[in-house]
């Protein structure tokens, strides 16, 4: 669906749909990186508090670089493939939780009160937005970053 000129409006929404979703979840998680901490290492799934805390502290920074680097010609393929990476590791880790019967707050957007629908929402959200992501990567795919 383009305008004149050229631009992809449907591309263009997109990216900042994934730009506003991963500031958001960026900024939820450096507003308590202990409460986050916390949800990871609830997860059980990295075997040393390092790594938790490790990732407690990148996984921001990264969602932030990414929601900056979608908009960065030269970077926006490799900021896609990351995104996708992020939702896909998401939906993974959700996948295992709910597997486990863990009710834990998957941290997401920051913390919140775990309850027995927190993960598999958590999960359709990550899904949702892997399949969504899995589209924009399709639909611009050999164009230029600049629409």
């Amino acid at each position: 669906m383009k305008a004149r000129g050229g631009v992809d409006w449907m591309v263009v929404v997109s990216r900042l749909v994934f730009s506003g979703v991963f500031v958001w979840a960026g900024w939820g998680k450096l507003r308590d990186p202990l409460a986050f901490a916390d949800s990871v290492a609830a997860f059980r799934m990295l075997p040393h508090p390092v790594f938790v805390s490790l990732v407690a502290l990148g996984v921001p920074v990264l969602e932030w670089m990414t929601a900056v680097l979608l908009w960065v010609p030269r970077w926006h393929r490799a900021a896609r493939w990351v995104m996708t990476g992020l939702f896909a590791l998401f939906a993974v880790a959700l996948s295992v939780a709910q597997v486990r019967g863990l009710e834990i707050d998957c941290g997401c957007f920051g913390s919140g009160e775990p309850t027995k629908w927190s993960v598999p929402l958590a999960w359709g959200r990550a899904v949702g937005l892997l399949g969504w992501a899995i589209w924009y990567g399709w639909r611009v795919r050999g164009r230029s970053a600049d629409q």
